[in-house]
């Protein structure tokens, strides 16, 4: 039995990140966050050479230092931007990327039905 008095809610806005794209055309994501709740995390991605010209931000979620907009994580625009991940596993691996091509990708992260929060955008390329 938990004791519910030692929850500690998960602020979505603290987070750590990291992706790294592998030599063997594997692009990875690893995130943890502090609290007990679970956040709910979506990663969509499109080739870096369609990526500009589709998809409009979702209010409040420009990628920071970045002037580009970034996809609405709730309906990628256009058919360059893909869902390709929607869980709350703490990393996942793309495997369905080419190597010696750009990619773009864009991971949100949301508690519960809260709003959709933009933690990174941004362009890998693949050795």
């Amino acid at each position: 039995m938990s004791d519910r008095s030692r929850r500690v809610e998960t602020d979505v806005n603290v987070y750590r990140l990291r992706l790294a794209a592998l030599p063997d055309g594997i692009v990875v994501f690893g995130w943890d966050y502090p609290g007990s709740t679970l956040l709910r995390v979506r990663i969509v991605r499109a080739a870096a050479a369609d990526s500009d010209a589709v998809g409009t931000a979702a209010a409040g979620a420009a990628a920071p230092g970045s002037e580009r907009d970034a996809p609405d994580p709730e309906s990628p625009a256009g058919g360059a931007w893909r869902v390709v991940y929607d869980g709350d596993t703490g990393s996942f691996r793309d495997r369905d990327v080419q190597a010696g091509e750009a990619w773009r990708y864009a991971v949100f992260a949301r508690d519960g039905d809260g709003p959709w929060v933009l933690w990174r955008d941004e362009v890998v390329s693949l050795p």
